[in-house]
């Protein structure tokens, strides 16, 4: 198989064709490429490692295996997206950059999604992923001028099922042409960024994390469901929640913000969670822990809470700090553990929103399990 090579389109810019299905690419945070590379590269094997920067790793795979490793690559917890790799484009002209991407790509999608590799952490001098002026442009400006033949949606949501054209945004004259089938929430969303919402005002940026767990994870909830937060100061988290109609308490020793406080749905538990009597739980349906600690720590405060009799609890949110590299090891290890407190459907994911730390979201979905504690709450 003979590397792919430039080919001249005008001066200036060429377009580096691939064979097809030979290459795929994972984006992801800052300083998740290492893991990635070091769980999916094998020198002799059907993955080996094509090329990376910041934020974007490369594999050339076999053939046979395309579909599989973009469905496995997906799975990871760092990964944040995943494509079969169509080519690499460049140019200084957006005519250019465009004439090469429609030669390149074809017709017969549906959904078309452009974004930006990180350019550094979430939260770093007010960078958030997602969308970007210049892929906004760049969206805009190519569902303006479509090919003949090319009918394509005018939304950048793509729905379950759909077949996605990538153009992510190496730099501003550097793309990288891909596909995906959108098959998850995630995959509906260019470079799996969900779009958040975006308030005058927020607290913390636990808002927008916990705005994207809850999108991420599809749980169930709904207006006037309880809701319970460790680890709560100074309020992002509760304030997104509070947004959403929840009645919410914050448990923390930690003061709150003046705005979450006033609301008329908040409680404040001001006192660490070990303090608090664990039959005091008993009314929450949903659990989130945000506490500074190793995740083994966060995860014995809230075996704690759910262990106890009394304990209704049907889902948890739970940030896992990633405090050294050998926390991904444990992750396995984490999920055997949460499933032996009656939780079946246990996902864990590096948010877009999340800094070093992951998102991990646990759901009962046991139909007997969900009547019983259904019943219980109708008599309280």
């Amino acid at each position: 198989m003979k590397p792919p090579q430039p080919v001249q389109e005008s001066s200036g810019s060429h377009v580096e064709k691939k064979e097809p299905g030979s290459f795929v690419f994972a984006v992801c945070q800052h300083g998740a490429e290492k893991h990635i590379k070091q769980r999916w590269h094998q020198q002799s094997g059907p993955m080996r490692l094509a090329f990376s920067r910041p934020g974007l790793v490369s594999f050339k795979v076999n053939h046979s295996d395309v579909a599989n490793t973009v469905s496995q690559l997906s799975g990871d917890w760092a990964v944040r997206h995943a494509a079969e790799s169509l080519g690499t484009i460049t140019g200084e002209l957006f005519g250019d950059l465009a004439k090469q991407l429609w030669e390149l790509a074809g017709i017969g999608w549906d959904t078309l999604h452009v974004y930006e590799r990180d350019p550094s952490l979430p939260g770093h001098r007010g960078f958030e992923p997602g969308r970007s002026e210049l892929a906004d442009d760049v969206y805009q400006r190519l569902l303006t001028d479509l090919p003949p033949g090319h009918a394509m949606t005018a939304q950048p949501l793509a729905r379950v099922g759909s077949n996605v054209l990538n153009v992510m945004l190496i730099e501003p004259n550097r793309w990288l042409i891909g596909k995906h089938t959108a098959e998850s929430p995630q995959q509906c969303h260019p470079g799996g960024v969900f779009r958040l919402p975006n308030p005058p005002e927020i607290v913390s940026r636990a808002y927008l994390k916990m705005a994207e767990a809850l999108m991420w994870s599809e749980f169930p909830i709904k207006a006037g469901d309880r809701f319970v937060e460790i680890g709560s100061s100074p309020g992002g988290a509760c304030q997104r929640l509070l947004d959403l109609g929840l009645k919410v308490t914050g448990v923390d020793p930690a003061e709150m913000d003046p705005r979450v406080l006033q609301h008329p749905n908040f409680e404040h538990w001001r006192a660490k969670s070990s303090a608090i009597k664990r039959k005091q739980f008993r009314p929450f349906r949903w659990l989130a822990a945000d506490a500074n600690v190793a995740p083994t720590y966060t995860l014995d405060a809230v075996e704690d809470i759910v262990q106890h009799p009394t304990n209704r609890l049907r889902g948890l949110l739970l940030t896992l700090k990633m405090t050294n590299p050998e926390v991904a090891k444990q992750f396995a290890a984490f999920r055997n553990r949460i499933k032996q407190w009656g939780f079946d459907r246990i996902q864990i994911r590096q948010l877009a929103s999340n800094r070093n730390e992951c998102c991990l979201a646990a759901l009962r979905t046991s139909n007997s399990e969900l009547r019983s504690q259904e019943s219980e709450m109708a008599t309280q």
